[in-house]
């Protein structure tokens, strides 16, 4: 996730402590910012931290990071975060799907649509000078064409198009209500913690097994890793060794925690 325990490196401490607007300033961040990262990171999953959070020394980035996993818990319980995780939760809600019509109302409209197109272009042929009349009178024609041949209705054809139009109706309306279901389980309202407990168990599967301990060396403009399965790692691994031990390591003690009383 946009680590909730280790990409908040700025706030929890510097709210509490003088000079937060120069230590914000410094990281090239605000306030503002640092919890939109937090959001984010919970909504999306993500990976990632401020790349001036390097800069923290490695004696004080565990403690920084247990400060961090606390601001973090206590921001997961406001009524702000609350109201974010209402309107993130309408956005995972699934789209009602469109009912196809029966086939008497679909031809219906395509009448009224085409009745209205020829109204329209015998309008323009009144404007029309008299070497273009002829063309509105044959664009004319044919929709007048098109129009007889919709009012030609079959019933038996029609009632046989309206069976397979209700069973896709119907199972659009049956598949809709599983995906309903199935957000409402993921996202109950009011209660974001199913949401919650998905990223912390994100979080620890993707940072476990990390071997601080790789070897980079300088290959063209780039630090790899010696080991070449190493380099071949995702994104989230090679996040998680730079962001070091120390951190990883609070971090992961703090979700392990968090996750059990949640």
């Amino acid at each position: 996730m946009k680590q909730i325990l280790v990409a908040l490196l700025l706030l929890p401490l510097f709210a509490v402590s003088p000079g937060i607007e120069e230590h914000l300033t410094a990281m090239k961040t605000t306030k503002d910012a640092v919890q939109d990262f937090v959001e984010s990171g919970i909504a999306y999953g993500s990976f990632s931290y401020p790349t001036a959070c390097a800069t923290i020394p490695v004696a004080k980035r565990a403690a920084v990071v247990r400060a961090v996993g606390e601001f973090a818990r206590s921001f997961t319980k406001s009524q702000a975060f609350l109201q974010w995780y209402a309107s993130y939760r309408d956005e995972k809600k699934p789209s009602s799907p469109e009912t196809t019509p029966a086939m008497a109302d679909s031809r219906a409209k395509q009448i009224a649509e085409l009745k209205a197109s020829i109204a329209e272009q015998e309008k323009n042929q009144a404007k029309a000078p008299a070497d273009q009349k002829g063309i509105y009178r044959d664009v004319i024609a044919s929709l007048r064409q098109m129009v007889k041949e919709l009012e030609k209705s079959d019933p038996e054809q029609d009632a046989q198009m309206d069976t397979f139009i209700k069973q896709g109706n119907d199972e659009a309306a049956r598949q809709y209500k599983e995906k309903v279901a199935a957000w409402e389980k993921e996202y109950p309202e009011g209660d974001p913690k199913p949401l919650l407990k998905r990223r912390l168990k994100e979080f620890l599967d993707a940072t476990a097994n990390v071997d601080f301990a790789a070897k980079l060396v300088k290959k063209d403009d780039a630090m790899v890793f010696v080991n070449p399965a190493y380099e071949n790692k995702d994104g989230r691994w090679k996040t998680t060794f730079r962001a070091g031990k120390e951190a990883t390591e609070a971090a992961r003690a703090f979700a392990q925690q968090w996750l059990k009383e949640l």
